[in-house]
């Protein structure tokens, strides 16, 4: 196995002390003192159940509308797709992605040999997805089908008839679908159904950490059939074996009073994206509207995305994510649930650096 470099998350290491990161998809973070409670003074340090407690599955069982044997906890939703992608792909399987993506969702399979073949969305209609290439790229051979729902980083949703025809390639494949489902709550009025309705070759993965700001916590889960949930158990063997009491706790807590976070995130995006739509008028050299939706978007540029990040971070301190992160260089991510008045700054250095290199 070879895994190719995380450039994303390097290139964050590399600029954490950077004040003003526009970039980041996750809900602004929430702390320990807002839960308003204290940890017990009994609270087991030395084990949990390596399939997450209890009371927490049971949470995530309601929350996806499943039995409890259908839920796995992680250590994230990296996790998740870890065990997904070491479960069931094997050297040379076709592994088809959705693009532009997340990319560990592309380069997991990447690092265990299987022969990735990316589809590109093309922005000018939308990114709607194109079931016909899917259908021919899988080629009735693909072993996985990889996708997020919503987008990362475009925030475009499938519907319910694109993962009813992604659950029929995969049928035809003899193959999965794998879904990460980080952002499919933000879309709060309409979101999408989650793909384990769709059948025992679907894989949901999902965590705490968008929605909630709770990414230190380190918790998420599968939700899949059980038969599958015990081929990523037994990997999930020689990885983490089991999570952190503490996290999964603050993680219960959270899923307890999960409509707080869903309103709390909703308020906080709401009010980010009427400053963003506000900025885009005065930025001509960017094509792409504010989705309605969700927690990222992903405008194209007509300066060199490139240049334009490198000017943003040396003179202004301003980090944006650059698309080539994700599969397509001429686009750049925003995240519009941080810190309004950060958000705001940074814009304006965003306004002020493509004016400069136009």
């Amino acid at each position: 196995m070879e895994f190719p470099p995380f450039e994303h998350l390097r290139f964050y290491e590399g600029v954490h002390d950077v004040r003003l990161n526009i970039s980041y998809s996750n809900i602004k973070g929430f702390t320990l003192g807002e839960f308003h409670r204290t940890l017990p003074k009994d609270l087991d340090l030395n084990w949990t159940d390596e399939r997450g407690p209890p009371e927490l599955r049971r949470l995530i069982a309601r929350h996806a509308q499943v039995a409890m044997d259908h839920v796995l906890v992680t250590t994230g939703a990296t996790e998740a797709n870890f065990l997904a992608n070491v479960a069931l792909v094997q050297p040379r399987d076709r592994v088809v992605v959705d693009t532009p993506n997340y990319s560990p969702l592309r380069d997991c399979a990447v690092g265990l040999g299987a022969d990735v073949v990316p589809v590109v969305r093309d922005c000018h209609d939308g990114w709607s997805l194109d079931l016909d290439r899917f259908r021919k790229t899988a080629g009735g051979r693909a072993k996985l089908l990889v996708f997020a729902n919503l987008n990362n980083p475009t925030s475009v949703p499938l519907g319910r008839n694109d993962l009813q025809e992604l659950a029929d390639i995969a049928q035809e494949c003899d193959g999965y679908v794998l879904v990460d489902e980080t952002f499919r709550e933000l879309a709060f009025h309409h979101p999408p159904p989650s793909v384990a309705e769709f059948g025992p070759r679907m894989i949901a993965l999902s965590t705490v950490t968008k929605v909630g700001g709770l990414g230190a916590l380190r918790v998420g889960w599968i939700v899949a059939h059980p038969r599958l949930l015990e081929r990523f158990k037994a990997v999930k063997d020689y990885t983490t074996v089991c999570g952190s009491s503490v996290s999964q706790l603050l993680a219960t807590w959270a899923l307890q009073r999960w409509s707080l976070f869903r309103r709390r995130a909703q308020t906080i995006l709401d009010g980010n994206r009427k400053l963003v739509e506000e900025a885009l008028t005065k930025l001509p050299a960017l094509r792409g509207e504010v989705p309605k939706s969700g927690s990222v978007m992903f405008p194209h540029s007509d300066i060199k995305v490139p240049k334009l990040a490198q000017r943003l971070l040396r003179v202004y301190k301003t980090i944006i994510a650059e698309g080539r992160f994700f599969g397509v260089d001429d686009h750049f991510r925003i995240g519009l649930g941080g810190d309004p008045g950060e958000l705001g700054q940074g814009l304006r250095n965003l306004e002020k650096a493509m004016r400069e290199l136009a």
